[in-house]
C-alpha cells in the first residue's frame, strides 16, 4: 500500500475513533442523567423580577411589588415597605436552582410529595411588563433534608431540587415587612426626648406606667430638663450609657405588623407618647394608643404610630423596654 493511502486510512480510523469517543461522552449515562435533570425555575435574571406573589397552601396571598430599588407589600389599597434584602435573597436563591431531578410524571404522586394544590406553596414571579418569569409550587422535603420537591405550573411532572427556598414560604408576611417603627433613626441623631405614659402593660397586676419627664444632652452626659421630674426623681445623676441604651432600644423599636384599617378609637386617648428632638432640628413623635382587640396575657399588643404615619401593632413587651423612667436610668450605687 502506498504511503499516501496508509495515511488516509489511518486518518479515517482516527477520525472514526474520535467520533465514537465523542458520542460516548454525549450519550454516557452520567451525561444523559445530567441533561434530564437540567432545568431552571426562573426564566431570565433575578434583577428582571418586578412582582412576586407567594401563597402557602390555603394561606393568604402575599403580593410584593418593586418600585425603583424598593419593594412594597399590598394590603388592600395600602402598601407597606418590605425588606429589600430579603426579597433579593429569595430571588437569588430561585435563580440559583439549575438542576431539577425528575421524581414522577403523574399527578398521582403529588399527594405523597406535598405538591397538591391544598398542600403546596406557590410562587409567581413577573417582570415589569407582567410577563411570567416563573410559576412553580414547593412541596415537602426530600430524603436528604436539603432538597425539596417542586413542580412547574401547567405540568404534571414532579422534581427535587437542592435549595433552601422552602423557608421563604412558611414565615408569613411579617417576615417580609420592614417593621422598623422609627425607620433608620440612630441613637446619635437624638438630642433630647420626652416621655409621657399612663398605660397598663401588665394585664394581671393592672399596674400603670406613669411617666412624665424630658432629658437633654449635656456634652457627653444627659440631664433632666423639666423641674417636676427632677424634683420627684430619686436619681442623683443619670447614667449616660443607660440613657444611650434606652435610645438604641427606642430607635430600633420593631412592630409586629402593620394595621391597614385601625379602629376609629385606636388613639382615643393616646396612652403613651415619646417625643424625639433630632440634631437636624426635626422631630419624631411616637404615639401609643389602646390595646388591640383580641390580645390578652403575654400576647397583648397595642396600636402605635408616628404622628400621622402608618399604624403598627407593638407588643407590650416591646413597650415595657422603651417606657423607662429617670430612676431606671440613674447611676447605680
Amino acid at each position: 500500500m502506498r504511503y499516501e493511502k496508509k495515511v488516509i486510512v489511518l486518518s479515517s480510523v482516527l477520525a472514526g475513533l474520535l467520533v465514537i469517543w465523542a458520542l460516548g461522552l454525549v450519550f454516557s449515562p452520567d451525561r444523559v442523567q445530567a441533561r434530564s435533570e437540567s432545568g431552571r425555575l426562573l426564566s431570565g435574571k433575578s434583577a428582571d423580577v418586578a412582582a412576586v406573589s407567594i401563597q402557602e397552601g390555603g394561606g393568604a396571598l402575599i403580593e410584593l411589588t418593586k418600585s425603583d430599588s424598593s419593594w412594597t407589600l399590598a394590603d388592600g389599597s395600602a402598601r407597606f415597605p418590605v425588606q429589600a434584602n430579603r426579597v433579593s435573597s429569595f430571588l437569588d436563591d430561585v435563580a440559583a436552582v439549575a438542576r431539577l431531578r425528575p421524581v414522577a410524571r403523574s399527578k398521582d404522586s403529588w399527594g405523597n410529595l406535598e405538591l397538591g394544590d391544598a398542600q403546596a406553596k406557590r410562587a409567581v414571579l413577573k417582570d415589569e411588563k407582567g410577563k411570567v418569569l416563573a410559576d412553580f409550587y414547593i412541596g415537602g422535603y426530600g430524603p436528604t433534608g436539603s432538597e425539596v420537591y417542586v413542580r412547574r405550573s401547567g405540568s404534571d411532572s414532579s422534581y427535587s431540587a437542592e435549595t433552601g427556598i422552602s423557608s421563604y414560604f412558611t414565615s408569613g408576611r411579617s417576615e417580609w415587612l420592614d417593621l422598623k417603627v422609627l425607620g433608620d433613626l440612630r441613637e446619635s441623631d437624638i438630642q433630647s426626648f420626652a416621655v409621657k405614659s399612663d398605660i397598663a402593660l401588665d394585664a394581671k397586676s393592672k399596674a400603670r406606667t406613669k411617666l412624665d419627664y424630658e432629658l437633654r444632652r449635656d456634652g457627653k452626659s444627659w440631664k433632666i430638663a423639666n423641674s417636676a421630674a427632677a424634683s420627684t426623681s430619686s436619681a442623683a445623676a443619670l447614667d449616660a450609657e443607660a440613657v444611650s441604651a434606652l435610645l438604641r432600644t427606642i430607635s430600633g423599636l420593631q412592630g409586629e405588623d402593620y394595621v391597614s384599617a385601625p379602629p376609629a378609637d385606636a388613639f382615643a386617648p393616646i396612652l403613651a407618647r415619646v417625643d424625639l428632638e433630632l440634631g437636624t432640628g426635626k422631630s419624631k413623635v411616637l404615639e401609643i394608643g389602646s390595646k388591640a382587640s383580641g390580645a390578652a396575657g403575654s400576647d397583648e399588643r397595642f396600636y402605635a404610630r408616628l404622628a400621622d404615619g402608618p399604624v403598627f401593632l407593638v407588643s407590650s413587651y416591646s413597650l415595657s423596654s422603651i417606657l423607662k423612667g429617670p430612676s431606671d436610668l440613674a447611676v447605680k450605687k
